[in-house]
């Protein structure tokens, strides 16, 4: 059996669509065989679905995952966590602060919608331990304060619109050594949705390999064949392990469990080290 790695996910505990028993299920079908389950800042649906592994007797493995919400030099940059002890103090410490200025922001947002005159309450669908924008989002497109989803992000909840919260997260080299004190490997996530020149984007990867940084995201399921290319090349230049993930959130036609996540020759699968131990 040939084996097919997905290692960047969410489910319903961040801003994802599916419960954990949903997508390792739906991971399984598509014919993924190691999956990382990684919710922003939280850890809380990795005993789910390793239960629903159990219960269903599907042939996947988990692989304990985060994606930590950082800042680099004003940019918000996503860490993503694999192989990780979700059990250890210093990474639980870590995401207890992240999961506070989650909520300060979401409060900070709703009182911004407040004085704009919009009065929304959090959608059914919401699990309001972790909330985020999207949550936000989907409760005012079904209050019909919007027409869709694009449509709140431009108007109320995007960067610079009447309700955007500037954010202080973690930094990037401080999530790196949460990642690593629990046993994991830090992989930098989609490298190019930041919007960041090459040049910045190499600034980055050095300063964050010289912090520590494992591995980058080569393989993602929306990109160009260029795009994947030059990051498998500067993985290489740089001496990172290359790692690769759908990003999924839900169903979608453009976008899957595993699909379309090959990496180009010459690169080190991120999933070497763990072997190697």
């Amino acid at each position: 059996m040939s084996t097919l790695y997905d290692l960047h996910c969410h489910s319903h505990f961040s801003d994802g669509e599916l419960a954990p028993e949903e997508l390792v299920q739906r991971a399984a079908a598509h014919g993924v065989t190691h999956l990382a389950l990684t919710d922003h800042d939280t850890v809380a649906g990795l005993a789910d679905a390793e239960a629903a592994i159990t219960t269903h007797e599907l042939d996947i493995e988990l692989i304990n995952g985060v994606e930590i919400t950082c800042s680099w030099q004003n940019f918000e940059i996503h860490l993503v966590g694999l192989n990780v002890d979700p059990h250890h103090p210093a990474l639980l410490e870590l995401l207890a602060s992240q999961q506070q200025l989650r909520h300060e922001r979401y409060q900070y947002m709703l009182s911004k919608l407040h004085k704009a005159g919009i009065e929304v309450t959090p959608p059914l669908s919401a699990d309001l331990t972790m909330p985020t924008r999207k949550h936000l989002a989907e409760a005012l497109v079904e209050q019909g304060w919007v027409k869709d989803f694009d449509s709140a992000f431009k108007r109320y909840l995007g960067k610079g619109q009447q309700a955007y919260c500037a954010t202080e997260w973690c930094d990037f080299a401080q999530a790196i050594d949460a990642v690593h004190a629990a046993g994991g490997s830090a992989v930098l996530a989609h490298p190019h949705a930041y919007q960041l020149s090459n040049k910045w984007l190499r600034k980055l990867l050095r300063e964050a390999k010289s912090d520590g940084l494992d591995g980058v995201e080569v393989a993602i399921s929306q990109q160009s064949p260029g795009q994947r290319l030059a990051l498998a090349t500067m993985a290489k230049e740089l001496g990172l392990a290359a790692s690769v993930g759908s990003d999924f959130h839900g169903p979608r036609p453009w976008r899957e469990l595993g699909k379309n996540l090959c990496l180009p020759p010459d690169t080190v699968p991120i999933w070497q080290n763990w072997q190697a131990t």
